[in-house]
């Protein structure tokens, strides 16, 4: 064998792995997050598998970021809950009227919805179930991390699963 086959084969070997990783990512799903402003619209893709990668590199346990730490007391709490929902059948689990403001969350099909309609804001909050239940296991884990948390969204079905509204602004986060 010639160094030039030698190399021919090597190219064609690291070709094949940057192909597969780069089908891996594609299959993992890639989340949209855009964001649009008076000022500005951004469009940002991130493959999750990405997201989830990068989660583990930084190893930042969800129980030590500052934001988490009040729900984190809840976690087992939560986790047992989330559990418990893919043998629900379709449910108003909470609705909550006050004047013009609502909070409703339901199961409905596949997928937990949570909707928040306040004057000047609205949010809604769509999660399929398989990823509930992989969020269940995230949060019975007390070393869970960011990565583990982006491993949620790894696999699921394209759509929409976050969209909050203002007045003035839009955020949306997607799953492609």
């Amino acid at each position: 064998m010639t160094v030039k086959t030698a190399l021919k084969y090597i190219f064609i070997g690291l070709l094949a792995a940057f192909l597969l990783f780069v089908g891996y990512m594609v299959q993992a799903g890639i989340a949209i997050v855009r964001v649009k402003t008076p000022d500005a619209q951004v469009w940002v893709p991130v493959p999750v598998a990405l997201g989830t990668i990068a989660g583990h590199l930084v190893d930042v346990p969800l129980r030590l970021e500052q934001h988490s730490q009040e729900v984190w007391q809840y976690r087992e709490a939560v986790a047992e809950i989330l559990r418990q929902l893919p043998s629900l059948p379709d449910a108003d689990f909470v609705e909550i009227r006050k004047g013009r403001e609502q909070v409703h969350i339901f199961k409905r099909d596949d997928f937990l919805h949570v909707r928040v309609d306040h004057p000047g804001e609205k949010v809604d909050i769509r999660l399929p179930i398989r990823t509930v239940d992989r969020l269940a296991k995230v949060l019975g884990d007390p070393d869970a991390s960011l990565g583990d948390l982006f491993g949620c969204l790894q696999w699921q079905r394209a759509g929409e699963l976050v969209r909050v509204e203002t007045d003035s602004e839009e955020i949306q986060v997607s799953l492609w």
